[in-house]
């Protein structure tokens, strides 16, 4: 169940929403919720709405707070000893500028985050801006930092146990966490007989610690695992029978998308709802697109198969990648300026990120990918798309 409304609040507009391949291997599993933990965020993560936002008309602003988003939810996440105070009401972790976007266009910019960055659990439905001025707020559920130290080391377990139950081809793998999320969940209901409003049956935090929640816990909890296992997926908003709803789409193993809805083969069983084409899925399922509207705001998808995935018959999707690394003849991504882009650099960012081998002088600056003024996990992400030759 999804829902989407737009209310006064002081000098703010408040909203309420509803409800895609991660940047390098995991190398923090098990990592305490109290420690560092922005590699194994890092993994659980997409780029795809953002580099989708910077497609738009004012993209580059759009990404840059983006870019904030991720930075201070990643220092939420990582401060376990934080009380998130009240500021004009809400429990506010940061109050982020606008950089000359509407509230509208600042809005979209929120819900194509959360869409992008299911680990984030505590980043609310609910969110306050002004043309100046965005706030990041967390539901009541979140604010104390012992409690988002147990969410998050619950997290961390789920995710990397049901990577462990996937092998095999993307579709097994697919198939895998499917079968896990539809064996483990229960569909999320009120005392009424009502989908439940409650935080936790929105996010990942329901699978992890209640083994419930509502459709968008199904899909962001298959979408957080998919990433971690480095398979290219995507979170779908729309309608289904008429009412809101979310799904997924992962790309298979000819290269092409496919839909999966966990939450209605939960219901029903079976697989009525996995890898399904075009032609199956928009009988009852039909998905959101760009707009300008932030309610409706869906990024643009991949080409979706008009058929049905065929395990036992499809051609095997090899990308095409080069043996040795790339000369960039601009130097651009080229941290180390050895000519090449390659894992070096990416391992020379990261290092500097952690603080374990600060980098200094042009390294330094070649290391801000995005040009905002400082080198993060998003420059990390960034170089490592660049790298597999998916940025």
């Amino acid at each position: 169940m999804l829902k989407k409304f737009t209310a006064a609040a002081a000098a703010l507009v408040m909203v309420l929403s509803p409800a895609a391949g991660s940047a390098f291997d995991a190398l923090a599993a098990g990592i305490p919720a109290t420690e560092d933990s922005s590699d194994f965020v890092l993994d659980c993560t997409s780029t795809a709405g953002y580099e989708y936002l910077g497609t738009m008309a004012n993209g580059e602003e759009m990404q840059k707070l983006y870019d904030k988003m991720y930075d201070v939810a990643l220092e939420l996440w990582n401060d376990t000893d934080r009380t998130v105070g009240s500021y004009y009401g809400y429990n506010c972790y940061s109050v982020l500028k606008n950089g000359g976007l509407t509230a509208a266009e600042a809005s979209i910019v929120y819900y194509t985050f959360r869409d992008d960055n299911p680990i984030f659990y505590f980043v609310s439905e609910h969110s306050a801006c002004s043309e100046k001025e965005f706030l990041m707020i967390v539901d009541d559920a979140y604010i104390y930092g012992s409690d988002r130290a147990r969410v998050q080391s619950n997290i961390e377990d789920y995710i990397v146990n049901t990577a462990l139950k996937a092998s095999g081809r993307a579709y097994d793998k697919a198939k895998a966490v499917h079968d896990v999320l539809t064996k483990d969940l229960e569909y999320a209901f009120d005392q009424y007989g009502s989908p439940s409003a409650e935080a936790w049956a929105h996010n990942i935090a329901g699978a992890a610690e209640k083994g419930s929640g509502v459709c968008e816990t199904y899909a962001r909890t298959f979408q957080t695992v998919l990433n971690y296992l480095d398979i290219d997926n995507y979170f779908v908003s729309g309608t289904a029978d008429g009412g809101e709803h979310a799904w997924n789409a992962v790309r298979l193993d000819d290269g092409m998308c496919y839909y999966v809805d966990c939450t209605w083969d939960d219901m029903l069983g079976g697989y009525t709802y996995f890898a399904k084409g075009e032609y199956s899925m928009s009988a009852d399922h039909t998905p959101y697109h760009p707009s300008d509207n932030f309610q409706t705001f869906l990024i643009e998808l991949p080409d979706i198969s008009d058929t049905d995935f065929d395990p036992d018959n499809y051609i095997p999707y090899e990308p095409d990648e080069p043996d040795e690394p790339q000369p960039i003849d601009n130097g651009e991504y080229d941290v180390n300026g050895d000519g090449k882009v390659n894992v070096t650099d990416i391992s020379m960012v990261a290092a500097h990120v952690k603080g374990i081998k600060p980098l200094k002088d042009e390294r330094l600056e070649r290391a801000d990918i995005n040009g905002d003024g400082k080198v993060t996990v998003t420059d990390v992400a960034k170089l490592a798309a660049r790298v597999k030759g998916v940025g």
